[in-house]
């Protein structure tokens, strides 16, 4: 059978019929890209970008860097009416526009970063941590969000705009002692998200030593992994992207990712990539999305900070390099190149298809005008534009295949643990260690 589809189902439900559609949507779009390449070589047998390094590819998937840095810049100064109900995500858009931008490499400017780190000082609680918009309630979400954009801005008064030692004392605050996790708030819930927000924004703020930071959250994730290998955001619950990436990440922040089953995790996560989208979905039976470009592919580097290259190597024997026929036939390697898509170049390989990423994001998930999308006929938003442009980073950095498409497509290198930009973490770093102790 071909994929999901009514062919051979005698009971074909509405997610199979989605797939089905979703499927054949993108096998259209690989399909006229590589036709339009071949067009062009045709009218211009001269044109090198076809037959040459870089394969068809060179031509089609060019990601659209003007446009996506017109509409975040835009953005960081005028939004639409309708983004009225993300008044208390207002942290989260300056992160998802800031890192974005810093992703396609574009300087923010001096005027524009001195207006957010303002902003974002506003939105800081008296004590302690960042609520998601001015005068609102501190949250562990709103709190990364907030560190993490004022990382990749990464000036004096960006570091300083912080309350360290309040903001540490609202971490602890948060720990849920008798589980080992964290509540998003005081008084809320506990899951990885939080796990993860809170040692991610201690290890930007310098203060990851604090006593009693890691106790019981290698122990708190393992009971949220589940029978399949990935991670739900609490005991119980279903394995989820986003909760796994969580998961993961906060275990090797707290160094206690020994703890997970990672041969089974890395299964999981590699069973995630669509075997015809070359996207990755969230969970099991759902459609792939643009943002779990991150979520997921995002996860692959941090396994290998957790376990070395040799469980990810043994992986792609019989995981994600094998998933890939479909996909293949329309994004298949000009005759220059000697390494199939489905065959990784370097021993050491994260077992995802870095290539089918790279195609699936830069063809499907791209809007000519700006911005990027959960999948096609979806219109595009700040979030999925920031986290498929991160997922692109990783696939261009951490996958085995290397870049797909012209150089121009190059993305910065995002560190995969915060996802801020190496650059700017490194600069911020060093202007955090400067800071008095506390």
């Amino acid at each position: 059978m071909d994929g999901f589809g009514t062919e051979g189902l005698d009971f074909p439900t509405e997610t199979s019929l989605e797939q089905w559609k979703l499927e054949h949507v993108a096998r259209d779009i690989y399909r006229r890209s590589v036709a339009s390449a071949r067009i062009r070589e045709e009218e211009d047998p001269t044109e090198e970008c076809v037959a040459c390094e870089g394969g068809w590819e060179a031509s089609v998937a060019v990601l659209h860097r003007e446009t996506h840095v017109a509409y975040l810049t835009k953005s960081l100064r005028h939004l639409s009416a309708g983004h009225v109900v993300l008044d208390a995500s207002r942290c989260w858009l300056c992160y998802w526009i800031v890192h974005a931008l810093a992703l396609l490499g574009e300087p923010l400017g001096d005027d524009a970063a001195r207006d957010v780190v303002e902003f974002l000082s506003l939105c800081q609680h008296p004590d302690g941590g960042f609520g998601g918009g001015p005068g609102q309630m501190p949250h562990l979400a709103p709190t990364y969000a907030a560190v993490a954009c004022l990382a990749e801005i990464a000036t004096v008064e960006a570091a300083k705009c912080v309350d360290r030692a309040k903001c540490a004392a609202f971490l602890a605050r948060c720990k849920d002692k008798s589980s080992g996790g964290y509540r998003m708030h005081e008084g809320g819930e506990t899951d990885t998200r939080g796990c993860y927000t809170a040692l991610a924004v201690a290890r930007l703020l310098g203060v990851q030593d604090a006593e009693g930071l890691c106790e019981g959250v290698g122990a708190f994730v393992k009971m949220c992994q589940t029978h399949e290998g990935g991670v739900a955001g609490e005991p119980g619950a279903e394995a989820h992207g986003g909760y796994t990436y969580c998961g993961l990440a906060a275990a090797v922040l707290c160094d206690s990712a020994h703890s997970l089953d990672l041969p089974e995790l890395t299964h999981w996560l590699a069973h995630r990539q669509g075997a015809v989208e070359g996207g990755f979905n969230g969970r099991t039976n759902k459609l792939v999305d643009g943002c779990y470009s991150f979520w997921q592919g995002g996860a692959f580097p941090v396994l290998e900070l957790a376990s070395g290259a040799a469980i990810a190597s043994d992986a792609s024997s019989n995981a994600a390099c094998a998933l890939f026929p479909a996909a293949q036939l329309a994004t298949q390697p000009t005759s220059s190149s000697n390494t199939a898509p489905s065959a990784p170049s370097a021993p050491s390989a994260p077992s995802f298809s870095s290539r089918a990423l790279q195609g699936w994001l830069l063809l499907c998930c791209q809007l000519p005008n700006g911005g990027m999308q959960d999948k096609p006929g979806k219109g595009r938003d700040h979030y999925h534009t920031c986290y498929c442009l991160s997922g692109l980073s990783v696939a261009q950095h951490w996958g085995a295949d290397g870049l797909v498409g012209p150089a121009t497509n190059l993305l910065e290198r995002t560190d995969p643990l915060v996802n801020v930009t190496e650059a700017r973490l490194a600069e911020w770093t060093r202007l955090v260690a400067q800071l008095p102790k506390i």
